[in-house]
């Protein structure tokens, strides 16, 4: 299935790379400060697009920021706020946060470690949102 996301990176030397995957497919990406990727998943009916940040430089401080994602031409808009993200920390820096950051963040859209930020999907896209937009209680 073809997926666009537009990713924001920050860095000054070390560019971020990623692995774009789901159950059954993956891609591996080197990512620039703005970048619109088109790539191509097999999904299943439920599946997870999943992002995996590989290179995290704590002396670049290289950060990964999900702007817009866009599955088999329909935008997520919103969301993408639903995925989480959970990060790999550097073991010497975890020890010696006081209190401990959390082990997985939701909302998020910034990749500030290495980890796997990942969405649940289910397949057509159309009518997982519409089941969600249905079911909202707000």
């Amino acid at each position: 299935m073809k997926i666009r996301i537009d990713i924001e990176c920050l860095y000054k030397n070390t560019k971020p790379v990623c692995i774009f995957y789901s159950a059954d497919s993956s891609v591996s990406k080197t990512l620039s400060s703005k970048s619109s990727l088109e790539i191509d998943l097999a999904l299943r009916q439920k599946d997870r697009i999943n992002i995996d940040f590989v290179n995290k430089d704590d002396q670049d401080d290289n950060v990964v920021i999900i702007k817009k994602m866009i599955v088999d031409g329909i935008d997520l808009q919103h969301f993408i706020y639903k995925g989480c993200f959970t990060p790999r920390y550097n073991t010497e820096w975890y020890e010696e946060q006081k209190p401990r950051p959390p082990v997985v963040y939701s909302p998020c859209t910034e990749l500030r470690h290495n980890g796997v930020w990942s969405i649940d999907v289910t397949i057509p896209i159309w009518k997982m949102m519409m089941e969600e937009w249905t079911n909202d209680e707000r």
